[in-house]
């Protein structure tokens, strides 16, 4: 993982070169494919040399991470700065290009990610009663108690305030013109990732390993985490050479 994110890095730093009002289609995927090589290629390694997993489980759990990388690291970015080229992002409190800005977006989009993964862990895990007892009481409060005191005592506001980056980040990439192929290639991903369980589920000898299971899982989140903290890296790097069009409301 110290290898791969070591190569992310230096080519997030190196390979950006100032031309134009934003970055080329052609510059972000030459940073997002070295990126993602060597994040499926990390990914591989560790499932085959240490999990002891299968290739073809590892295959698919590498390109399932391989095509994340090629969202947050390409498409995701081209789409903030086309839609940007249009619509001037809201810099009331703060926006994806500046460093906390940054943090907090990637933060609850880390946080989208994390939950649609242990969705996916989950429904693997559906057989286990015990364990699905508990994440239903755990939703119950979360609803019951939770949101309505959060409604109430007018949190929302300072929770409106704290994700208004994260908001319009993914307004924007949302909206722009790969939209479409970020929702696609995100859905392959977690066909592959819940390929990957299911196919641990219906073999006998794997599902007896709980110990490599269990390590995966928290191999695809220490991943996931990962991707984040770079892509705070990255955005800045990005925003640093071709600035993004911000608004400050009077």
């Amino acid at each position: 993982m110290g290898a791969a994110a070591a190569v992310a890095i230096s080519a997030t730093v190196l390979f950006p070169r100032a031309g134009g009002d934003r970055p080329t289609i052609a510059a972000l995927a030459l940073i997002g494919t070295v990126i993602a090589a060597a994040m499926s290629a990390a990914v591989y390694a560790i499932v085959r040399r240490d999990l002891r997993l299968p290739a073809r489980i590892a295959a698919s759990f590498a390109a399932a991470f391989g095509l994340i990388a090629f969202v947050k690291f390409v498409l995701a970015p081209h789409g903030l700065y086309e839609v940007n080229a249009v619509r001037a992002l809201e810099d009331a409190f703060g926006t994806v290009a500046d460093p906390a800005g940054a943090v907090l977006t990637a933060a609850a989009v880390f946080g989208l990610y994390a939950g649609v993964y242990a969705v996916l862990y989950r429904v693997w895990q559906r057989r286990a009663p015990g364990r699905t007892r508990r994440v239903r009481r755990t939703v119950a409060i979360v609803f019951l108690i939770v949101i309505p005191l959060v409604v109430l005592t007018g949190a929302w506001i300072i929770l409106f305030v704290i994700l208004l980056a994260p908001l319009q980040y993914l307004d924007f990439v949302f909206t722009s013109g790969v939209a479409g192929l970020v929702a696609v290639v995100l859905a392959i991903a977690a066909t592959l990732i819940g390929w990957t369980f299911r196919r641990i589920a219906v073999s006998p000898q794997l599902l007896a390993d709980v110990g490599a299971v269990v390590s995966l899982f928290w191999l695809g989140f220490a991943f996931l985490a990962l991707y984040h903290v770079l892509w705070i890296a990255y955005v800045l790097v990005l925003a640093s050479i071709w600035p993004l069009r911000t608004v400050v409301p009077k």
